[in-house]
C-alpha cells in the first residue's frame, strides 16, 4: 500500500491529522504518476508543499519492513540550501513535524516512527559522487532548476529510487528554462502543477508588493513570479543558467559581519543626453571576493540628469567603500570625471579606453560567467534581463546596465585586455 492508493478523503484525514492543510495549488495530484514537479513563483508555497508531502509520506503506510519504514532524500541545490531551507527553514521539514529532530553530524532528519532522511547537495562534484549508493522510497528535489549539476545529480539520484513498491520523485521549483527539467516535464509518468506568486492568500502584502515591485515589466517577471519556463533568447551571449545566486564569503570588522573583499569598482556608462527620453546611465556595483570569485553587489542604474547619475554613482561608491569609479572614456568618460567631481571631488574616476567592439568587450565576461566565477548574490531584474536578452548581432548596440557590468568584470578580472587607462580624482 502507498499513499497513491489513499481516497482524497483519507488524505485529507492525513492533513488534519498533521495540523497544515495545503491551498488547492499545494496538494499533489492524484492518481498513479512517479513525479510530481511543483513549478511555481517567488512565495506561491513550493517549500510547505514539498515538506507537506514529505511529511505526509513518512507519516504514511511503510515503504519498507524493519525499524525503517522510510528512506528519504532531500536535496537542493547546495547541502546548506537543503538543511537550512528544506530541514530548518520556517516551512520546512521541522515545522511540519516539531517532534522530528536533525542530525548535523550525520546530514539526517529523524521522524519517530524510525524514518530517515538524508540531505544532498547538487553544487560541487562531491555532492554528484554522495548519490552514489543510498537508495530511497522517495526523493524531495527542491529549485531543482537551480541545480549546478543537475543532470549528473538527478541520474545519480534515480538509480538510488528504488525502494519500497512505488517509488516517488516530487520536485519544487521555479522555472528555468534547464533542459533536464524541461525533459521531465514532459515524461509521461510526470505530473506537472503551477502556480504563482499571486495564488498564495498567506504571502504577506509587504513582500508581494515588493516582489512584484522588483521584476515588473521583465521578462523575468512571468518567470519568477509567474511560474513559467522562460526560454532562453536565442543569440544571446548569456543564458538563464549562469546566473550563481551566492553570497560573498564574510568576516568580522569592527565587530560587524561584512563580505570579505579584495576590491569593490562602481562601474557607470552614462547617458550621451540627459533629456527625458535618453537612455539609462548603467551603474553596476562588484566587488572580487576573497574567494576568488566576483560578486555583482547591486544595480543603481537610472535616466536622469549627469547631476542625478553622478549623485547616484557617488552614494554607491560610499555606501559600498568602494576603490574607485571606473567609467570609459570613449563615450563622455571625461565627462563623468568632471561631473561627479563637482559632487564629491575626493572620489577617484578611473577612464577605460575601449579599443574592441562590444561583443569582443563582452565575450571574456561571458566566459567568466560560464566558468562560475561570477556571482549575483541578489536578483538584478533590470541587469539580468538586459544580459539574457542582448543579441548582439541583432542589437548593435549593447544595453547601458550590460556595458557597466563589462566594465566592473573586466577591472575587477581581466586586467583590462583593452586599450590603455588613466585616473583622475576631483575636477579634471
Amino acid at each position: 500500500m502507498s499513499l497513491a492508493t489513499f481516497t482524497p478523503d483519507q488524505l485529507r484525514a492525513i492533513d488534519k491529522a498533521l495540523g497544515w492543510v495545503p491551498e488547492t495549488h499545494q496538494m499533489a495530484p492524484p492518481g498513479d504518476w512517479n513525479y510530481w514537479l511543483f513549478v511555481a513563483g517567488r512565495g506561491a508555497g513550493k517549500t510547505d508543499a514539498g515538506a507537506h508531502y514529505v511529511t505526509r509520506h513518512v507519516s504514511g503506510p511503510a515503504c519498507l519492513d524493519g525499524p525503517v519504514p522510510h528512506r528519504v532524500a532531500i536535496a537542493a541545490p547546495t547541502l546548506g540550501d537543503a538543511r537550512m531551507t528544506c530541514v530548518k527553514g520556517d516551512s520546512g521539514l521541522l515545522g511540519h513535524d516539531p517532534s522530528a529532530r536533525f542530525v548535523l553530524m550525520d546530514g539526517e532528519v529523524h521522524w519517530e516512527n524510525g524514518s530517515t532522511g538524508r540531505i544532498f547537495g547538487a553544487y560541487t562534484p562531491e555532492d554528484i559522487e554522495r548519490w552514489r549508493g543510498p537508495q530511497h522510497c522517495l526523493v524531495w528535489a527542491d529549485e531543482l532548476a537551480a541545480w549546478r549539476y543537475l543532470d549528473e545529480c538527478w541520474d545519480m539520484m534515480r538509480l538510488g529510487l528504488r525502494l519500497g513498491k512505488k517509488p516517488r520523485a516530487i520536485v519544487t521549483t521555479t522555472g528555468k528554462p534547464r533542459k533536464g527539467l524541461k525533459a521531465l516535464m514532459t515524461r509521461p509518468d510526470a505530473v506537472v502543477t503551477r502556480a504563482t506568486t499571486n495564488d498564495n492568500p498567506h504571502l504577506v502584502q509587504e513582500v508581494r508588493v515588493a516582489l512584484y515591485d522588483l521584476y515588473r515589466g521583465t521578462r523575468l517577471e512571468r518567470q519568477e513570479l509567474g511560474g513559467e519556463i522562460v526560454e532562453n533568447v536565442e543569440g544571446a551571449l548569456w543564458k538563464n543558467d549562469l546566473i550563481i545566486r551566492e553570497q560573498p564569503p564574510r568576516h568580522y570588522v569592527d565587530g560587524e559581519l561584512v563580505p570579505a573583499t579584495r576590491r569593490i569598482v562602481v562601474a557607470i556608462d552614462p547617458a550621451v543626453t540627459s533629456r527625458a527620453d535618453s537612455d539609462e546611465t548603467g551603474i553596476v556595483v562588484a566587488a572580487m571576493g576573497a574567494d576568488g570569485y566576483a560578486y555583482v553587489l547591486a544595480d543603481e542604474s537610472l535616466r536622469g540628469s549627469p547631476n542625478q547619475w553622478a549623485s547616484a554613482a557617488v552614494r554607491a561608491y560610499h555606501r559600498w567603500k568602494a576603490d574607485r569609479v571606473i567609467a570609459e572614456a570613449n563615450n563622455g568618460g571625461d565627462m563623468v570625471a568632471t561631473v561627479i567631481g563637482t559632487v564629491d571631488n575626493t572620489v577617484p574616476v578611473k577612464l577605460v579606453h575601449a579599443s574592441q567592439g562590444k561583443r569582443t568587450r563582452a565575450e571574456p565576461v561571458v566566459a567568466k560567467y560560464e566558468q562560475g566565477r561570477v556571482r549575483h548574490p541578489i536578483p538584478l531584474p533590470g541587469l539580468e534581463e538586459q544580459m539574457m536578452s542582448w543579441d548582439p548581432a541583432r542589437d548593435a548596440d549593447s544595453p547601458d546596465r550590460v556595458d557597466a557590468l563589462v566594465w566592473a568584470i573586466t577591472e575587477l578580472m581581466l586586467s583590462n585586455p583593452w586599450a590603455g587607462s588613466s585616473e583622475m580624482s576631483g575636477i579634471a
